[in-house]
């Protein structure tokens, strides 16, 4: 209770102590709710900014054909990323799989950082990846880079043969004579 000047209708004169929560009307215990599911409403409307959920509309938009829109995404989700966080790696491997459709020196350079900041969890599955969307977006010189590291570390995998062999057809069709010289100086014979 605090006391305000007050008039008592017995005593005029008088000064007397209000009670201002008797005056207030209680709040519901449930009246803010609708307040905060709007809130969270509208945030998950404008898709979040956590760093798996932008990781994932990356892959949408990766999905869909919008590369440079899913390096956005996955750039955003990366910044708010520790290496040692479980979403790290699939986000930064989709990085690498957006440049691959735009900047295929990028899209190497950020593969081989990659695995080799992370060797034990860059598997010869992420090789054959990141080399088939390099072929896709037309870069196979940096495919041809990509296959020699994964053939190096992963020496008489079935996976990488199949990838040299992809690799190998590829610079034959598209008649890339810098990726064949490179083929041929890293002694894989018959590219």
């Amino acid at each position: 209770m605090r006391a305000c000047p007050g008039r008592d209708r017995a005593n005029p004169g008088r000064i007397e102590a209000v009670d201002w929560r008797s005056e207030v009307p209680a709040t519901p215990r449930f009246a803010m709710r609708p307040i905060l599911l709007s809130g969270l409403l509208l945030l998950a409307a404008c898709g979040g900014s956590d760093p798996r959920s932008l990781s994932n509309q990356g892959y949408a938009l990766l999905g869909k054909g919008d590369a440079r829109g899913a390096l956005a995404k996955f750039d955003a989700a990366l910044s708010g990323l520790a290496p040692s966080s479980p979403d790290y790696l699939r986000t930064a491997i989709g990085r690498c799989e957006a440049l691959a459709k735009t900047n295929g020196a990028q899209a190497q350079r950020a593969f081989l950082d990659l695995a080799a900041a992370m060797p034990a969890k860059i598997g010869e599955d992420d090789y054959s990846l990141v080399c088939s969307r390099l072929l896709e977006g037309g870069f196979t010189l940096e495919a041809v880079e990509v296959m020699h590291a994964g053939n190096t570390r992963f020496e008489g995998s079935k996976k990488m043969a199949d990838t040299l062999a992809a690799v190998q057809a590829a610079a034959r069709r598209e008649k890339t004579p810098d990726a064949l010289k490179r083929l041929e100086s890293l002694g894989y014979a018959g590219g």
